[in-house]
């Protein structure tokens, strides 16, 4: 009988931990296809947060399902989404926004998403966010809180689409993830559905990461990590 994961959530602060010293030490531990694929990217940070992703993914797995790196095949859905190709038990998620990368894994279908906070253009609202969350923003009048606000209902939305495994395929205003009662309740054609269940975690000032399940089993607290912890 395989056992029930509970889900778990890792956070990297990736450029801190990463310096260029350890990025080319890590570079070592990943196969030829994928370090090709990290060194093609333009900027350090962009290479950084990749191969910090890739090594956070490992180590999630390792530490919860005891799968070593060497037994460990990644492979992508239609939309893109990674899976471990011959373990239908595992579900994980990465996401990377600014120094952090985070990870989500667990037994049933996840999704994690972490934004930093920018000097974004909040009317982009108007063609991504449902009516109540557009409501719900327009109720802010601060804008520190507008702004906090707006960054929290992006990243649910992406934590949300993730989670179901078919990004951007599935348009953001098709739905709206509201809190209701202090819950955060996912509204589709002005039906409340129950099938999702969020969360949203004080990483950082100036970022949000929210996560998304189908289970309600969230941990309390993330779980930060450094570089000695995920070299396993």
């Amino acid at each position: 009988m395989i056992e029930h994961i509970m889900m778990q959530v890792y956070v990297l602060d990736a450029l801190k931990e990463l310096s260029d010293n350890r990025f080319e030490e890590a570079l070592k531990y990943v196969d030829e296809a994928q370090r090709d694929k990290i060194l093609r990217f333009h900027f350090d940070a962009d290479k950084k947060r990749s191969l910090a992703g890739l090594l956070l993914s490992y180590y999630a797995i390792f530490k919860e399902f005891g799968l070593a790196p060497k037994d460990i095949t990644f492979d992508k859905n239609k939309y893109g989404k990674p899976f471990v190709k011959d373990r239908d038990d595992i579900f994980y998620n990465i996401s990377h926004s600014g120094n952090y990368v985070v990870c989500a894994i667990g037994s049933s279908p996840v999704g994690i998403d972490v934004q930093e906070h920018k000097s974004a253009d909040l009317n982009i609202a108007d063609r991504f966010f449902s009516k109540d969350e557009k409501e719900a923003l327009a109720l802010e009048t601060r804008e520190d809180a507008k702004k906090k606000l707006f960054y929290d209902l992006w990243s649910l939305k992406e934590a949300y689409i993730k989670c179901i495994g078919m990004g951007l395929s599935k348009p953001l205003n098709e739905f709206g993830i509201i809190k209701k009662n202090g819950i955060y309740k996912l509204y589709e054609d002005d039906a409340e559905l129950n099938d999702y269940f969020f969360n949203i975690y004080d990483i950082a000032e100036n970022y949000s990461l929210c996560a998304c399940s189908k289970e309600d089993s969230f941990p309390e607290n993330f779980s930060q990590v450094g570089y000695d912890v995920i070299m396993i």
